[in-house]
C-alpha cells in the first residue's frame, strides 16, 4: 500500500511539470480537426478543404484516430484544425445512407431525403433556418458507437444548435464530437435530429451482471448478519476482520449495482463522481482487511501477541492510507496527466474507463499488490504451524485446533478471491490489446456470486465459534423437541400407535 501511494505521489508531480501545450506535438483538439486528405493541395503548403483554407500550421499527421473520447489506432493520416476557422457539424452517416434505430447501423433509404437546412439559436436567443454547408463544415467520421434514440419522449425532440456546432440539450451542453445528426421519421415527417452519445450499457450483460452481483450481496449481508449476531465470532480477531471486510465489499458491490442500473445522464456530474470514488474506496477497504486478516494469523502462529490499542491503531492507519489513496486518483483524474492515465471516473462513466489504462494502474495493480501481500503472509504462516511445538495446544489464548481450522478455511477463500481478480486483470490486458471493451462483462457478476457462495462455505461454514452456537442453539433444541415428543406419547413395542387394529392409544401425560 505504501509503494503505491508513493508512486502515486511521484506521478502526480510529474503531471504539474507538463507541458504547456495541452495538445503536445498536435496544433489543436483531435475533436477540432477533420481528415483533409483528400482536399486539395495548394503550391505554398497549405490545403483547401470545403471551401476553407488550411494553413500548415494548422496541420498535423495522426497514426490514431477518438472515438468516444478515446485514442485508437488508425493508418497515418493528415488531419486539419478546420474546425478552428469554420464551425463544424457532425453527421451520423455519409450523405447518402441514414442512421436506422432498428439495426443501429447506417442504411440506404427507401427514397433519397436531402436535408439542406437546420435550424440555429443565436445568442441573442433569435431563430433562424440556416444552409448548412454555408454555414458548417460537414463531417462524418466523429461521433460516437452508442447512440441515443428514444423517439417516444417529446423531449428528445427539443434541442438547441448554436452558432460554433455545440448542441444544448436536457440542459447540457453538448461538444460537436458528442453528438452527430441524422434525418428521423416524426409525425409522418422527415426531420434533422441530433443522436447523443450514449455511455449507458443495456441488453443481457447488465442484467446477468446486476442479478448475480445482487443475489451475492444478499449472501454476504446473511454472513455477516450471522456472525455479528454470535458473541464469540464477533468478538474474535478473525470474526471482527471477515466482518470488517464483507461490510466494505457489501459497500463497494452495492454502488457498483447502483451504476450498472442507472443511466449516468439522470445523475450529476457530482453524485456521478462521488458515488465512483466511493465504491473504489470500499472495494478497496476490503482488501486491506484481507491483508490484515493473512497478517495477524503470521503474527499469532509466530507467538507474537498484538496489544489491542495497537490493533486498533493498525486498522485506523489502514482506513487513513485507503482514504489516501482515493483522493490520489481523484487527484490524478483532475491531473494533466495523459487521458489515457487517468482513472476517467466521472467522465463517460461514473466508475473506471475500461478503454483507459488507468483501470490497471489505480485498481487491478494496487488489488494485485495486496492479494500478492496476503498470499505471502499465509503461506509464511502454514509453515510457522510446523514450527510450533508438538504438545501445543493453546495458541495466545486461542485453541490451535480452532485456529488452524480457520485459518485453512481462510486461506482457501483468499486463493479464490485471487483466481477471480487474477482473471479479472487478464480478461482486461487482452481486451484492452485487441481494442474490444466490454463496459459491463457478465462473468464478473458470476464470479462475485461463486465468491460470495464460497464465503457461506468456508467463512461461515467452517468458523468454529459459528458451528458451536449452531450445536448448542439449533441442533439441541431439535433434540430436546425430539425428546419432548416421544414423552407426549407412551408407545409400546407390541403394538404400532399408527396401525387403527392397535390395542394402544396415545396418553398424553405431564410436560
Amino acid at each position: 500500500m505504501w509503494v503505491v501511494l508513493v508512486w502515486f505521489i511521484l506521478i502526480s508531480t510529474r503531471s504539474t511539470t507538463a507541458s504547456a501545450s495541452p495538445h503536445g506535438k498536435f496544433p489543436c483538439a483531435y475533436a477540432d480537426t477533420v481528415n483533409i486528405t483528400d482536399g486539395l493541395r495548394l503550391k505554398d503548403g497549405s490545403y483547401s478543404y470545403a471551401g476553407v483554407l488550411i494553413p500548415p500550421e494548422l496541420m498535423a499527421e495522426y497514426s490514431f484516430k477518438v472515438i468516444d473520447g478515446v485514442e485508437y489506432r488508425a493508418e497515418k493520416h493528415l488531419r486539419g484544425c478546420v474546425c478552428l476557422l469554420k464551425p463544424c457539424i457532425t453527421f451520423c452517416c455519409p450523405p447518402d445512407l441514414v442512421f436506422s434505430a432498428e439495426s443501429w447501423n447506417c442504411t440506404k433509404p427507401k427514397q433519397e431525403r436531402l436535408i439542406s437546412h437546420v435550424e440555429l439559436s443565436y445568442a441573442n436567443r433569435s431563430m433562424a433556418q440556416v444552409k448548412i454547408n454555408e454555414h458548417f463544415v460537414v463531417r462524418t467520421e466523429l461521433g460516437c458507437r452508442n447512440k441515443f434514440v428514444d423517439k417516444k419522449h417529446d423531449t428528445f425532440w427539443q434541442w438547441d444548435l448554436h452558432e460554433n456546432g455545440s448542441l444544448l440539450r436536457d440542459g447540457r451542453l453538448w461538444s460537436t464530437d458528442e453528438y452527430c445528426f441524422t434525418p428521423l421519421e416524426h409525425k409522418q415527417a422527415w426531420e434533422l435530429t441530433p443522436l447523443n452519445c450514449e455511455r449507458f450499457q443495456r441488453g443481457y450483460r447488465v442484467w446477468i451482471y446486476a442479478i448475480c452481483s445482487i443475489i451475492a450481496i444478499i449472501i454476504n449481508i446473511f454472513v455477516v448478519s450471522l456472525l455479528s449476531s454470535i458473541n464469540e465470532a464477533r468478538r474474535s480477531h478473525y470474526g471482527q476482520l471477515i466482518i470488517y471486510y464483507l461490510l466494505s465489499a457489501i459497500g463497494g458491490y452495492s454502488l457498483l449495482v447502483y451504476l450498472t442500473l442507472k443511466n449516468p445522464m439522470n445523475l450529476s456530474h457530482e453524485a456521478c463522481r462521488n458515488i465512483g470514488f466511493l465504491a473504489y474506496f470500499c472495494i478497496m477497504l476490503s482488501f486491506v482487511y484481507l491483508a490484515i486478516c493473512s497478517l495477524d494469523f503470521l503474527l499469532k502462529f509466530r507467538l507474537k501477541d498484538i496489544k489491542n490499542w495497537v490493533r486498533t491503531l493498525c486498522y485506523f492507519i489502514a482506513l487513513c492510507c485507503v482514504i489516501a489513496l482515493r483522493f490520489l486518483v481523484s487527484f490524478a483524474q483532475d491531473s494533466n496527466l495523459p487521458k489515457h492515465f487517468k482513472p476517467g471516473i466521472g467522465e463517460d462513466y461514473c466508475w473506471f474507463d475500461v478503454r483507459l489504462w488507468g483501470i490497471l494502474i489505480y485498481y487491478y495493480v494496487p488489488i494485485l499488490l495486496l492479494l500478492i501481500f496476503s498470499i505471502g503472509c499465509c503461506v509464511k504462516a502454514y509453515f510457522s504451524i510446523f514450527e510450533l511445538p508438538a504438545d501445543t495446544q493453546y495458541v495466545l489464548g486461542t485453541q490451535l485446533r480452532i485456529m488452524k481450522t480457520h485459518f485453512y478455511a481462510f486461506s482457501a477463500y483468499l486463493v479464490g478471491v485471487s483466481s477471480v481478480w487474477v482473471r479479472e486483470m487478464v480478461v482486461y490486458i487482452l481486451a484492452r490489446m485487441r481494442e474490444h471493451f466490454f463496459i459491463i462483462d457478465f462473468w464478473s457478476g458470476i464470479c462475485i456470486l461463486v465468491l460470495a457462495i464460497a464465503g457461506f462455505i468456508l467463512l461461515l461454514g467452517k468458523n468454529m465459534h459459528v458451528k458451536t452456537w449452531w450445536s448448542i442453539n439449533v441442533e439441541s433444541s431439535q433434540t430436546d423437541l425430539s425428546i419432548i415428543n416421544a414423552r407426549v406419547y407412551k408407545f409400546d413395542e407390541k403394538g404400532d400407535l399408527k396401525s387403527p387394529d392397535s390395542p394402544y392409544r396415545p396418553t398424553v401425560t405431564s410436560l
